[in-house]
């Protein structure tokens, strides 16, 4: 397709006072580009680098800090007691299936009566519903504990209560104005809550866990062996990697390579990472999808079967399964893309619309979330994916920077039948009728409150520097900042007038190899989507400006540095971009 992506605004990072990075490097003996941005990530002072450069999961916070945790504890403990039935309420994304899995297994060991539920996505769709609750009155449940989910489920608690069952909730998402009747909520972004923190729902399910364990006096290290499951669902959940989630990612990550559970087991095996380095990036763009595949196509349930199961032949067939799943997935979100493309050439105006809003007869409910991030990232826009079938139509909607959805989809309230999320991401119903009314009123909305700076995405760079400062151990002490995500990601840097070596070439469908040298050091560099700058850089000599993180490349059981290009300039031409990765 012809629409071509936005290039970046290079924003460099401000310089911390001198005294304040002396103070600091004469505390630690960091290098000072370290600490520049180490500073410039809000760690200041030496106890909170020595906290982040060693993190310790003895610097958990108490689980009985969050509110609600106390009663939560209660009612379950009563549950456990009197031999009662109990009933995980999940959610079909990734978060929520390792949230359930989390809790199913930690009170099937404690010896309760524990069954799970997860919403079929095309046919209840999110949260607690009534169909979930009358499966669980026919099991004879008497206590639902949600995870990742329930925060706004008002009408379904009482609906619960009316059925003789309990329900304690455990969420991470925003409360409406009015919190559901529960026997507890355990929220930290509830009213009177002062926990802090963005845990993701997995993160919720693990201190749920934490205080069930320290209640019932149990070995907490036990829950140790799940933390496989808490950071695969935390990176996926897209959270700050900051605080607790930082430390429990940063313990569990490792543990997804040396798992003893046969399905995750089976599942890197299936995915290509068996025996090799897993880190955030795997879990996010090849563990997660392929796990969020059951749930978009409607049978998340098999993936809880997947990541609970202690047979090994059982692991390895819905591994083979879910691949199947993602491949099916997969083709789907291409065909739906092909077709968003299309749309948007014909629709929008991309030197004038501030918002991109497309509907389509049958696309599929569980991929226009995934397409509506990926127009996102291609025309940095606000985009709404609305799949539309007998009149009426559901809709995902993503976000950029400095535009709230909620907020911008409350002025079109008019126009929609139903509205929810936050400020990236939210979901809409809404009449066909509607549709093109809501289109223009949406797009209104976005020329009022953004600007053409706005719609600019920006490349934050963390630091300027020569590449003779890249050797081993700054390099180790890069490494250290992971995991990396959210307000913790791999450092970006600049080198400006570098020398490319030799003749650069393109490898895969679209990316750039070179070497580049400045002084005496020669680097290898790669850049994904960059292929079609051959052309532009294939004189030997040629200088460039480079945007990059700095990394280890794993290849052929060797470990060699490169430069990961982020971003590239001609010492004399034009700003030139590929997609940012």
């Amino acid at each position: 397709m012809g629409a071509k992506t936005r290039s970046h605004r290079w924003v460099l990072a401000d310089s911390p006072s001198a005294e304040l990075l002396n103070d600091l490097q004469a505390a630690t003996s960091l290098p000072t580009t370290i600490l520049r941005i180490l500073i410039n990530r809000s760690l200041d002072n030496p106890e909170a680098v020595q906290s982040f450069l060693n993190p310790d999961l003895a610097n958990l916070k108490d689980p009985f800090a969050l509110k609600g945790m106390t009663a939560g504890i209660e009612r379950v403990t009563e549950a456990l007691m009197a031999n009662e039935q109990i009933m995980i309420y999940g959610d079909y994304d990734v978060d929520g299936i390792t949230a359930t899995t989390l809790l199913y297994l930690v009170l099937n060991k404690l010896g309760a009566r524990v069954s799970y539920y997860l919403p079929n996505r095309l046919a209840e769709g999110y949260g607690l519903s009534t169909d979930g609750i009358d499966a669980a009155a026919e099991k004879g449940v008497t206590l639902i504990v949600t995870v990742d989910t329930g925060i706004t489920a008002v009408d379904e608690v009482e609906y619960a209560r009316t059925k003789g069952i309990d329900v304690v909730v455990t969420d991470h998402h925003e409360p409406a104005e009015q919190v559901p009747n529960a026997a507890a909520i355990i929220d930290h972004k509830q009213p009177g809550c002062d926990y802090g923190g963005e845990l993701a729902g997995v993160g919720v399910a693990f201190k749920f866990s934490q205080a069930l364990y320290q209640r019932l006096q149990q070995p907490e290290s036990e829950l140790y062996e799940h933390l496989d499951l808490v950071a695969l669902g935390t990176s996926a959940d897209i959270v700050p990697l900051t605080g607790e989630n930082r430390i429990l990612t940063k313990f569990g990550i490792p543990q997804i390579s040396r798992t003893t559970k046969p399905g995750l087991k089976s599942l890197t095996f299936v995915s290509g990472l068996m025996g090799k380095e897993i880190g955030t990036g795997q879990v996010v763009f090849i563990l997660a999808p392929r796990i969020n595949a059951l749930g978009r196509l409607g049978e998340a349930d098999h993936a809880i079967r997947l990541l609970a199961t202690r047979d090994e032949a059982s692991a390895q067939q819905i591994a083979r399964t879910l691949e199947e799943k993602n491949k099916e997935r997969k083709e789907i979100d291409e065909k739906t893309l092909h077709e968003a493309l299309a749309q948007v050439e014909e629709l929008v105006d991309l030197e004038k619309d501030k918002a991109i809003v497309l509907a389509g007869e049958g696309w599929h409910l569980g991929v226009i979330g995934i397409v509506a991030s990926r127009l996102v990232e291609r025309f940095h826009l606000p985009t709404i994916m609305i799949s539309t079938s007998d009149g009426e139509g559901k809709g995902s909607a993503r976000s950029i920077p400095g535009f709230h959805l909620c907020e911008a989809l409350k002025e079109c309230e008019p126009l929609l039948e139903r509205y929810g999320g936050h400020k990236y991401a939210a979901g809409l119903s809404i009449k066909t009728e509607n549709i093109e009314a809501f289109r223009r009123e949406f797009k209104e909305v976005s020329q009022r409150n953004l600007t053409v700076e706005d719609i600019q995405p920006k490349l934050h760079i963390d630091a300027e520097i020569e590449l003779d400062a890249i050797d081993e151990k700054f390099m180790d002490l890069l490494e250290s900042f992971a995991p990396f995500g959210p307000q913790n990601m791999r450092p970006v840097f600049l080198t400006r007038n570098v020398e490319v070596v030799g003749q650069p070439y393109q490898v895969g469908s679209n990316h750039l190899k070179m070497r580049v040298r400045k002084g005496q050091r020669i680097f290898d560099v790669i850049g994904f989507g960059f292929g079609d700058m051959v052309a532009q850089i294939a004189d030997k000599g040629c200088l460039v400006d480079l945007v990059y993180v700095a990394e280890y490349n794993h290849f052929n059981n060797q470990t060699r540095m490169q430069l990961r290009l982020r971003d590239i300039k001609l010492t004399i031409g034009s700003l030139t971009t590929g997609y940012a990765t």
